[in-house]
């Protein structure tokens, strides 16, 4: 499970500084879809190759709500790259991951109980991705990151789910998920520019990538759904340093404060298996 983890942690990352690197090349709603569609396909494809199915009309309900979600999302976030800092779009919208594993644990059906430690990891790591973000000079978050920020916490919760209740279907789930976003803006891969074919497809990549590696880490984690949605949540904080040499963001104690205690959020819920 740790080897699925790290690799859907490096991809996220990834995915984070390309759509930044990205946002100033392609139109955000182009750039998303040919990536959505470049999901969609390997999904497809892998699907055949594996021959894995088992799909379910419940199932497809759960994809395709949080597919939407996530186009919606997508759309707003690439939006908020263009007018705010990478590492300030991503602190923010990064944590639907600490909301989705906070619900979790809220959840009876995952069997994880509420205590102390729990909860103090996930402020801990809550702060880490908020303090890594922060840019001094940047006073105000425009109001896609936060829309953003609610659609991905619906998202989250959705495949949390759909992996906990089919989880030997999880390819099924990745191409609808990817394809509802298609069907809003399908029209849009009509008019694209070779610049978004090339971003879209290696963003895309990204993203399968990072997200079978999560989905399957969290049909393996039995009662640690929080602790898996918790690590993922702290890519921010290596986003938000890798951003500085990448596009010149200032460098600041504070991005260092926020892998301080984006360890210690590891720590805190770890003492928890012991107290």
């Amino acid at each position: 499970m740790a080897t699925l983890i790290v690799i859907s942690l490096t991809a996220y990352i990834a995915i984070a500084l390309l759509f930044k690197a990205a946002s100033s090349h392609t139109r955000p709603d182009h750039l998303v879809m040919v990536a959505l569609s470049s999901v969609a396909l390997i999904s497809a494809v892998m699907m055949i190759i594996r021959g894995e199915w088992g799909g379910t009309w419940l199932g497809a309900l759960i994809a395709i709500v949080s597919g939407a979600l996530f186009y919606f999302a997508s759309i707003f976030r690439v939006r908020a790259l263009a007018t705010t800092p990478v590492s300030l779009v991503f602190a923010v919208t990064n944590l639907d991951l600490v909301v989705s594993g906070t619900l979790a644990l809220l959840i009876p059906i995952f069997g994880q109980s509420l205590t102390i430690w729990q909860v103090l990891a996930l402020i801990t790591a809550a702060s880490a991705i908020l303090i890594g973000g922060h840019i001094r000079g940047v006073d105000h978050i425009s109001a896609d990151t936060f829309i953003s920020l609610a659609l991905l916490s619906g998202a989250s919760i959705g495949f949390v789910l759909y992996a906990y209740f089919f989880p030997t279907a999880l390819l099924f789930f990745i191409l609808l998920d990817h394809l509802a976003g298609v069907v809003f803006n399908g029209r849009t891969l009509l008019s694209v520019q070779r610049s978004e074919i090339g971003w879209g497809l290696v963003v895309g990549i990204c993203m399968f990538v990072g997200f079978w590696s999560l989905l399957q880490a969290i049909t393996l984690s039995a009662n640690n759904v929080s602790l898996v949605l918790l690590v993922l949540s702290l890519k921010t904080p290596f986003i938000a340093l890798l951003a500085v040499p990448l596009f010149r963001e200032r460098v600041t104690w504070a991005k260092f404060g926020a892998v301080i205690l984006a360890t210690l959020s590891l720590v805190l819920w770890e003492a928890g298996t012991y107290f």
